[in-house]
């Protein structure tokens, strides 16, 4: 049986999804700053569209509600996420027409987060990690890492992905909707809180099969500000290979298994595109 833990959660603001990101970025031009570059280290692909709108996501298929506004913040306080995965989460934020987008490749296990930054072209720019309260950064092919005190900044927050998990702590009027849907066959609750200081709503659909976020939506007067789709999701261990740091030390506890070099060229290939 694959092993679970809580992910432990608390109270913060209900507008903290929308910072998330700013906070994101920020970690990318310190880190850019950190490995001399000076850019973000992050090239941010353009594009146009016209007259976007928040849509129901392409396979998405309404099944019995007997998930409610009443009772989905306990279904959500039941839920926990794997200790060990992998997952590619892309980042769109949505303006006037205009979009940008970040794709990450996260790898967690043994307590250590880590994401694989990619460049417009599919390639790995550079890593961030986090772990015991530090964060670690260095460029692919680099032979130096840096490290900081990530301060309030969590896992999450520099994989980009809201923590639907504070859901739990929100006050019940905020709550506007909430279900049950299936994505490709997969069953997953989706809840839909409101932020009356920004007049956002925040969409969450949160598998209850993995119990991971699988996507998030960020809506201003019927219109998409912000998409996180997180997706290519493994239960599995990664590679103990993928956390070692530039000067050949591990992000990992020193109990954890053995260096696992097998596979670790066709996880990062297969996480080159999210």
């Amino acid at each position: 049986m694959e092993q679970k833990k809580r992910f432990a959660h608390g109270k913060r603001p209900r507008h903290v999804g929308l910072i998330v990101f700013v906070c994101a970025v920020a970690l990318a031009a310190m880190s850019a700053f950190l490995l001399g570059g000076t850019k973000t280290g992050v090239t941010l692909p353009t594009g146009t569209t016209e007259n976007i709108s928040v849509t129901e996501k392409t396979g998405y298929r309404r099944t019995d509600a007997k998930i409610t506004v009443d009772n989905v913040q306990q279904v959500i306080e039941s839920l926990s996420r794997p200790e060990a995965y992998s997952a590619s989460v892309v980042n769109t934020l949505y303006w006037t027409g205009d979009w940008e987008s970040i794709n990450v490749m996260q790898y967690v296990r043994d307590g250590t987060c880590l994401n694989a930054y990619f460049d417009a072209d599919g390639n790995i720019d550079r890593y961030q990690a986090i772990r015991d309260g530090k964060y670690y950064t260095w460029r692919n092919g680099g032979t130096t890492q840096y490290i900081a005190s990530t301060g309030g900044v969590s896992a999450d927050d520099a994989s980009m992905i809201p923590t639907y998990e504070t859901v739990v702590n929100e006050e019940k009027d905020d709550i506007i909707a909430a279900g049950e849907r299936t994505v490709d066959g997969e069953s997953c609750i989706y809840v839909t809180v409101h932020d009356e200081q920004t007049d956002y709503n925040l969409t969450y659909w949160v598998s209850t099969v993995s119990g991971l976020l699988i996507q998030a939506d960020y809506n201003r007067s019927g219109e998409l500000v912000r998409s996180v789709v997180v997706n290519n999701i493994k239960r599995e261990e990664p590679a103990k290979a993928l956390f070692q740091l530039p000067d050949g030390s591990s992000l990992l506890s020193s109990d954890a298994e053995g260096m696992d070099t097998e596979n670790q060229a066709d996880e990062i290939d297969e996480g080159a595109n999210p």
